[in-house]
């Protein structure tokens, strides 16, 4: 049987039918628009803003679309969306809803995070509770705005501070100070390398002796150094009452000895005075007067020696000097001796700090610190347990106390 001949117009109106067919199945595709009525369950999710997400926008998992945004509703003052899950996908309810983009500038779409393994899955009409929102391009936008305005007030500053002839010599002198800073902090290092590589040997060595010895010294350590710190107290307590007690003295000694000495040289001058001026009617007086001053000069007796002996001046003036000498480095020295202590809540225990500073002069001090610390040192230990007659390795971490030392002279 032959078919009929199809004319022109037939052939053009089948043609732009398939044409239209066409066009509405790649619309329909697209548009992520499905015939014969949607499949999949309705679960639900709140936001605090949807800003940028359009309905029937994709929901993933892993990258993978898994349904659609069926609808997008104000509730509550938030965004109540309804996602149409594919049937065959399921969602635990330790899943994580997040609002994201694709790319920079891309669009909007939801990403379903998983959970552990094994969470039980949503029924139709549950909902996801976990939610995360990424920052939009609008948001980034108006925080780089406010940091770039942030950014100028503080160049303004800057230029107002450091502008003009006033700014550039200000920066100059920072400049200079900063190099003559480095300059004797470096002079200062070399001349004092070969001590600090002496005090670090000794506390390396100091340090390695403690770790062998091990706990027994760590305990015994603690109480010497319990001992110490009350022996240097009660030292400093001491030395300071017998300052305070015998500074009176002591200046009262000084000011005896000066006096002492002025009332002898005014005798002498009387004598010889009363020698010149008194006549030959006093001449036993004289003598005896002559006599005694002629023992006095030639050094015969206490007095004389204390006029004449240059030595017993020379001593009595370097144990004056010695005397103010101690008095003033005993008022400049002072020794501080601290503790503190934090507690480590890791640990449960206590850190504790002994620091002992010796302050010869005002600007010159050596600190001394040791530290217990609960975290000090840890060791790992592998033991095989049998459990049903499998061996199991496990490894245990302990930790044990340790005693640090810290120096520092400044």
């Amino acid at each position: 049987m032959a078919l009929p001949k199809m004319s022109s117009e037939a052939k053009v109106g089948l043609f732009v039918l398939l044409g239209i067919v066409l066009l509405v199945y790649m619309s329909l595709r697209l548009g992520g628009i499905k015939l014969g009525g949607e499949k999949g369950y309705s679960v639900f999710v709140d936001f605090d803003t949807a800003a940028g997400l359009d309905p029937n926008a994709p929901v993933s998992v892993a990258g993978v679309e898994v349904g659609r945004v069926r609808s997008i509703e104000l509730k509550d003052s938030k965004a109540h969306l309804e996602l149409q899950i594919d049937p065959d996908i399921k969602i635990g309810k330790d899943f994580t809803a997040v609002l994201t983009t694709k790319g920079l500038l891309g669009e909007k779409y939801l990403e379903l995070v998983p959970g552990q393994p094994g969470a039980p899955p949503l029924k139709e009409g549950d909902y996801i509770t976990r939610t995360r929102s990424y920052a939009d391009i609008d948001r980034l936008i108006r925080t780089l705005t406010e940091v770039s305005d942030d950014v100028k007030e503080i160049t303004e500053s800057l230029s107002n501070v450091l502008g003009g002839d006033e700014g550039e010599q200000t920066v100059s002198n920072i400049v200079r100070n900063i190099e003559d800073l480095t300059f004797r902090l470096n002079r200062i290092v070399a001349k004092n390398d070969e001590q600090f590589e002496n005090v670090m040997r000794n506390l390396d060595s100091f340090t390695a002796l403690l770790n062998q010895e091990g706990p027994a010294i760590t305990s015994g350590l603690k109480v010497a150094i319990k001992n110490l710190n009350e022996s240097l107290v009660k030292t400093s307590e001491n030395l300071n009452g017998m300052i305070n007690e015998n500074r009176g003295n002591l200046k009262e000694g000084i000011d005896n000895l000066r006096t002492a000495s002025l009332s002898l040289q005014q005798a002498m001058d009387t004598v010889n005075k009363v020698t010149k001026e008194v006549g030959p009617g006093v001449t036993n007086t004289m003598n005896s007067v002559s006599s005694i001053a002629k023992k006095i000069d030639e050094g015969e007796g206490t007095i004389g020696k204390l006029v004449n002996d240059k030595t017993l001046h020379e001593n009595i003036n370097k144990t004056v000097a010695g005397i103010n000498n101690y008095i003033e480095r005993t008022e400049n020295f002072h020794t501080f001796i601290g503790y503190r202590g934090e507690y480590l809540f890791d640990a449960r225990d206590t850190k504790s700090y002994l620091t002992l500073r010796i302050q010869p002069k005002a600007d010159k001090y050596y600190l001394l610190e040791i530290v217990d610390d609960p975290r000090g040192k840890k060791t790992t230990e592998t033991r095989v347990i049998t459990t049903n007659g499998a061996p199991t390795t496990v490894k245990e971490v302990k930790t044990t106390e340790q005693i640090k030392i810290s120096a520092q002279i400044a």
